[in-house]
Formats: C-alpha cells, structure tokens, sequence
C-alpha cells in the first residue's frame, strides 16, 4: 500500500512539470514569425507619394552610395483613334545619377526604385524594444535609402534581412523603434548597387528606316573574319556572305540576327564605369577576342569583346567609350560562328543586275556569257534597267538565259553529304564573275547514289543524279538557243529584258 502511494506522488510530480513548462512554451513570443516580444499585423502605409514628386533620392548599400536625381521630362508618342493619328505630350520622371551624369540611368530599375520609394506598406507592425537589432539585419542594414519629397518632406528607409519566410523583409522607418515587415518585392529594387543602376544598351533597336549594311567579325578568337555585306548579289536576298565562305544569305536568318542578337545588344550587368585606355588590360579588352564592325544606313560601331571566362561571361565595350559591361557568351555566339547559320538553303540564284559575266563549262565545252545592265529614266522619273545577254559576242535569248540561271535554283543545301572524287571533272561548272569583281562557283558532282554540289570549293549539297544530268543538258541548249523546261514550279521570272528599279 505504501508502494503505491509512492508512485502516485512521483506521477503528480511528474505531471506538474509537464503543466509548467507546457505554460512557459505557450507564453513564449514566436520567434519564428518576427522573433519579437510583440507585433501586430495590420496593415501599415509608410508612405504614399506621387513618383513625380520626388526630388532626390540618396541610396548607400552594398555597392557604395549614390544619388538619384529627378526630373519631369516632357515626350511625345504617337496615338491612334477612330483610324486617325495624334501625337500626344506627356511628361515621364526621368534620373540622373549626380556623381555620373554623362551615363545614362537604367529606366525600369530607376522607374522601380521611384515607385517603392513613394509607396510603401507593411504587413507588420513589430515593437523590437526587448530583441536586439542584430536580430532583423538592421545593426548593419543592407541598404539606407533618404527620399526627399518636392513638399520638403524626406523619409529614410533601412532594409534589414529577409523574413524567413523568403517573401518579406525587415525595415525600420529612420529612427522609429519600431520594426516593419514588407513585401521583399518593395526593397528589391533599394538593393542595386550602384553600376547596375546604369543602362546596359551598347546597341539600340533599328529605326524604321534604318537597314544594316555590314557585319564584321575579326580578333584573336577567329582564324579567318565573319564578313557580311549588302550586295544583292542573289535573288535570295540584299545580302551576302563573303567570309569565312562565300553564299549568298537568308533574308529571314538576316532579319532574326539584326532584331534578336544585334539590335539592341544589350549587356547584363555593367563591369566598370570611367575606363581609361590603360585600365583595358584588366578585362583583356586591349588585345580583344572578337572585334564587330557594324554599319547600318545611318550610323556605324565598333565593339570589343573580351575572350568568355571559365563562367562563360564576355566583358564588352563599344570602342573608345569609357564605360564596360559583362555578358553571356551565349547571347554573342554568332560572334564565333562561321555563318551557316545565315545563309539561304538555296544555293545558288544570281542576280542578273550585278552580273558580269557568267563562265558555263560541261565536258569540254565552255560557254561565255556577258551581261550588260543599262539604266535609264522613264516619263515618270522611274530608273528602268534594260538587260542584254551576249553569247560570242552576240546578244542571245535572255528568256532562255533567264530560265537556266532559275533552274539552278532547285539546289538545295544539305546536312550530310555523300564522298565524291574531287578530282574528277564536275557535270557542270557555272561560274559568274559580279560587277565588282567577286566570283562565285558552283560545281556539280557525280556521287554514287546522288550528284554532290559544289560551291565555291566547299561541299553543300546534294540533288538526284537525274536533275544534274537534266542541268547539264539545259547548258547545251542555251548555247544553242534551243527552248528546255523549267526545273521550278510556279514558276515567276520575267522573260521581258527590261525591269524598273526604285
């Protein structure tokens, strides 16, 4: 009986342990949510402000301290309405940053920076007079911003550590001794360091007007240039490809190049700021890796490219300006290409107007062509081109000379092609010299299964053994005047000998 009055009392013991420190857990703050003595989750405006009224705005984090300054600057934008067009007149807040004025201001991170600075709003509302500041990052905040407000008022931001909840962070409104928690989205933009405030734009997009008229690639990073002109050389498109190969280019491939790679080129981040030429070795921008050369019927550059690092970054800059920026290899990768990328799947379709000559040769025949273009004016004004063929040195049939350079057309490049014996003779040579001088070759081969075209010396593609002999026999009734069919279907080109050009 004793016994059992012992284990009796030992278990109310036990069991006033349990109910005490199942009190002390109960009456501990949550640490996990604020780690404040207390708080309170209603709803807070810190402040609210019109972007357009602020003044200056001084903001010290990671990257050092800078100033923003504002002003209203007014721009026009065209509208339309009910068919018609109106030019309307609105004024943007656009920053200058003080220390740099010369550089221009990255405007979505500025417009962000603005708009967190005029509106702010915590969710939380916390009293840290019993918690450290160590405890929410505000000993040694990651970033003080001072807003200045053009009805004299000026509010302080600190921005402490993150929430552990990962969506929020802690900040304390100047010398308040309370704490506040906001959407980590509003202090984001308070936490760019001053160089990535700077815009990254090294090439602007292409105006309406504006065309490209070269691309050139050279440096240490290239054995042989990357060289793209507009000669209308082909009836493909405007534009050749001169180097490393020779062929004419896709009109589609070119206009993807120019709006998704070259204009705009913009950098990720920016690297340096005030660059002086001596300074260029430390991003091996003295001895470039890739040097572009790029011209549009307006305007003209030369950009710098450092050789990637071990993270695949280039440091870039547009020669002799004093400003650097670091990019992605990847966004510059045409760069180092050798333009097989570009080039029409057709292989070859000369231009008549930017002829000179054309060689023809099949077994040990060889037929010589010359062409001469002549421009003149019409009634209206109209430059019109009139095109005669001669064939020793007589003028011959430009509709049949027409149709032949068209069923050269039906080549098309492939991907993988078949050996053939280099130095057997081809099926049939055509070889047409430009009006300044450029040559280009095309060669057909006999393979074993396929016929292997040739141009310009290097592999291209294939086509049935049938076409090539259907080609080669085109070529003998040309020099005869002898009428052949078309190879092309649907097929659109003018017999006549004269032709209008704008």
């Amino acid at each position: 009986m004793k016994k059992q009055i012992r284990y009796i009392i030992i278990a109310g013991i036990i069991l006033a342990v349990l109910i005490g420190a199942l009190v002390f857990l109960l009456t501990m703050p949550n640490k996990e949510d604020d780690g404040t003595s207390t708080s309170s989750s209603t709803a807070t405006t810190l402040i609210e402000q019109a972007t357009g009224n602020i003044e200056k705005i001084v903001v010290q984090n990671s990257g050092g301290t800078y100033t923003l300054m504002g002003y209203g600057a007014q721009v026009e934008s065209t509208v339309e309405s009910s068919g018609e067009t109106s030019t309307v007149t609105t004024t943007e807040m656009v920053f200058t940053m003080q220390e740099h004025s010369s550089y221009l201001i990255d405007k979505d991170k500025s417009d962000a920076l603005a708009y967190d600075c005029a509106n702010l709003v915590a969710s939380k509302v916390v009293n840290a007079n019993n918690n450290p500041d160590s405890d929410y990052g505000l000993d040694k905040p990651r970033a003080t911003v001072t807003v200045s407000f053009s009805d004299g008022s000026e509010k302080t931001i600190k921005v402490g550590n993150d929430v552990p909840d990962g969506k929020s962070a802690y900040i304390r409104m100047g010398d308040s001794n309370k704490i506040y928690v906001v959407a980590i989205d509003s202090v984001n933009s308070m936490l760019v360091e001053k160089l990535q405030m700077f815009d990254k734009t090294i090439l602007n997009s292409l105006s309406d007007d504006e065309t490209l008229s070269l691309l050139s690639v050279t440096g240490s990073g290239r054995k042989k240039a990357l060289k793209l002109e507009k000669k209308a050389f082909s009836n493909i498109s405007s534009y050749y490809l001169s180097s490393p190969n020779q062929a004419a280019c896709d009109a589609d491939k070119i206009e993807s190049l120019c709006n998704s790679s070259l204009f705009p080129l913009v950098a990720d981040s920016v690297a340096a700021i005030d660059v002086k030429e001596s300074d260029l070795s430390k991003y091996n921008l003295d001895k470039p890796y890739y040097i572009l050369d790029a011209k549009t019927s307006t305007r003209s550059y030369k950009i710098l490219v450092s050789k990637p690092d071990k993270d695949e970054n280039c440091y870039i800059m547009l020669n002799g300006a004093d400003i650097i920026y670091k990019i992605e290899s990847s966004v510059i990768d045409f760069m180092g290409g050798d333009g097989s990328d570009i080039v029409s799947k057709t292989i070859f379709y000369p231009n008549n107007l930017k002829l000179k000559s054309v060689d023809v040769s099949y077994g040990k025949m060889k037929d010589t062509y010359t062409i001469e273009n002549t421009v003149t004016k019409n009634e209206d004004g109209v430059d019109i081109t009139t095109t005669k063929v001669y064939y020793n040195g007589e003028e011959t049939n430009i509709t049949l000379f027409n149709k032949f350079m068209r069923n050269l057309s039906v080549l098309e490049r492939a991907e993988k092609i078949p050996a053939y014996d280099e130095k057997s003779n081809p099926v049939l040579s055509v070889s047409v010299t430009y009006t300044d001088d450029t040559i280009d070759t095309l060669e057909i081969y006999k393979g074993d299964k396929k016929a292997i075209v040739v141009l310009n010396g290097k592999a291209a593609g294939t086509t049935e053994l049938e076409t090539a002999e259907k080609l080669n026999n085109c070529a003998k009734l040309l020099a005869t005047g002898t009428d052949f069919d078309s190879l092309v279907e649907d097929e659109n080109e003018t017999s006549d000998s004269s032709q209008a050009t704008a």
